[in-house]
């Protein structure tokens, strides 16, 4: 048999060449690479772009936006709940202060026996008022005191002095009293105390009223009687207004 060829060696160089990729086939198989992976690799590079910075001004007014308005403390809700109640003390006050002799009326609107609107303050502006308070329309008390002035508006009404009646009762009760007892001026249901209040009529603890009456000459209080009887009322009304006979 004859001998066998002996291999003939490798060259080392011829071997590295060999398993070097080509360029043209690294770019064939990056194309045909799935499309997901193209996704995943496109979106790293974008996650990994820089991130646009503000200046810092911006950044700063951004980040202050962000952050959560600073909670009142307790002192400061202390100080606000005793400024309101300082408030709601100070409104009562006012609402329930009594008008002294010298004092103007209050700007109050109140209706008479027919539901027309009268302001005192308005008529006392013009002329001399006389104006009595009686507890309640149609009781004895009250009767005689309304029928005192009915008996004494001639002389009222000769020196150009208006009067009325006032009280808490209803229109249709001071209708029905004013009525009954043929009272030739009106009488004015003040069932809220917004005139019986500032002027002291009102009885403090039950809500009545105190028999009381005032002369208001040249838009102030003149003369203001608080407690009196009936009769005491006409009297000292007539003789404040027109004077001693």
């Amino acid at each position: 048999m004859p001998p066998r060829k002996a291999k003939e060696p490798i060259d080392p160089a011829t071997l590295r060449r060999s398993s070097r990729v080509k360029p043209a086939e690294a770019e064939a198989a990056a194309s045909a690479a799935p499309p997901a992976k193209k996704q995943k690799t496109a979106a790293k590079a974008k996650a990994q772009k820089p991130k646009k910075e503000l200046p810092v001004e911006e950044e700063k007014e951004s980040k202050e936006s962000q952050l959560p308005s600073p909670a009142a403390t307790d002192g400061e809700e202390a100080a606000a709940a005793e400024t309101k109640e300082k408030e709601e003390k100070e409104s009562k006050a006012a609402a329930t202060a009594v008008l002294q002799v010298g004092d103007e009326l209050p700007d109050v609107t109140v209706v008479d026996q027919d539901g027309n609107d009268v302001n005192l303050k308005g008529v006392a502006a013009e002329k001399t008022v006389v104006v009595f308070a009686y507890p309640k329309a149609s009781t004895p008390g009250c009767t005689r005191q309304a029928c005192g002035f009915r008996d004494a508006f001639p002389k009222f009404e000769g020196v150009n002095a208006a009067v009325y009646g006032l009280s808490a009762d209803t229109v249709a009760a001071q209708k029905k009293f004013q009525e009954k007892q043929n009272l030739p001026y009106p009488l004015l249901a003040d069932t809220k105390f917004e005139l019986l209040g500032p002027l002291g009529a009102k009885k403090a603890d039950k809500g009545g009223i105190t028999r009381s009456y005032w002369v208001i000459k040249d838009g102030k209080i003149a003369t203001m009687v608080i407690n009196v009887k009936p009769e005491v009322s006409v009297e000292k009304a007539l003789e404040e207004v027109v004077g001693k006979e």
